[in-house]
């Protein structure tokens, strides 16, 4: 998700590619990676994704290979959005099968305002 959220940065909003090594182990370190991931997003000009929306997006997989997507507003709506989700989501479903106890709410935090019973 922290790889997501950042290439999607450099990626159509120019920012320079910092490489995150992917090697947590403990809860400490994926919120140290989430504060780093907040913190390059944070150096992203609000307006340095005016006028990506038609530009081609080229991706370059982990698993080899390069791809074209032919516009900045498919990028975001057609892959990025949905892998950032894809990941959440997983995580959550492992997490709740290993008993920990977090529910709908804590993936819709803020989604979401309680205004009655």
């Amino acid at each position: 998700m922290s790889n997501t959220a950042k290439f999607l940065a450099v990626r159509i909003g120019g920012l320079d590619n910092q490489v995150l090594a992917d090697d947590e182990t403990t809860f400490e370190q994926l919120q140290a990676r989430i504060e780093k991931t907040i913190e390059l997003l944070g150096k992203l000009d609000e307006r340095a994704l005016d006028g990506m929306e038609a530009k081609e997006v080229f991706v370059t997989a982990g698993t080899g290979g390069r791809f074209r997507i032919e516009s900045g507003a498919k990028y975001v709506s057609e892959y990025a959005l949905p892998n950032f989700h894809f990941h959440m989501a997983t995580a959550y479903c492992i997490l709740r099968h290993l008993g920990v106890p977090i529910g709908a709410f804590d993936y819709l935090k803020g989604a979401v305002e309680k205004v009655g019973e």
